[in-house]
């Protein structure tokens, strides 16, 4: 009897080590950082988040909509892409507002099947795009 006894607390100390060594395992797996009193690295990128670009587009697309400059002031973040010099646009996503002016934007875009628009007598291609 007290062999049966001392085998099953046994096996039970055995069975508890695993279960605690396979959680301790699966912790380091998925969350490097907590197994150490090192603080998990951040990088911390200014130039990432969300940018509108506006690209000249290779030849004449097929679908597209066309905008004078004058619709492009509605839109200042695509407008302020399609002036600048590397075609991008960085967003302030936090604000709300201006992230329902792109949505509108794209909304036409959307609406009419394209990436591609007119301005003058030049097409671009347009696209939202996230940096990190």
């Amino acid at each position: 009897m007290e062999l049966n006894k001392n085998l099953k607390i046994i096996g039970g100390v055995v069975i508890l080590s695993a279960v605690i060594a396979i959680a301790y395992f699966f912790l380091v797996i998925y969350n490097p950082g907590a197994v150490t009193d090192e603080p998990v690295q951040v990088i911390d990128n200014p130039d990432a988040g969300l940018y509108v670009l506006v690209k000249p587009a290779r030849g004449e697309p097929v679908n597209f909509v066309e905008f004078t400059q004058e619709d492009l002031e509605k839109y200042p973040y695509v407008q302020k892409a399609f002036f600048s010099s590397n075609g991008k646009s960085k967003v302030p996503f936090e604000d709300e507002e201006v992230m329902d002016n792109l949505d509108e934007f794209d909304l036409i875009m959307y609406s009419n099947n394209t990436e591609h628009m007119k301005v003058g007598e030049n097409y671009y291609q347009f696209s939202l795009e996230w940096s990190d």
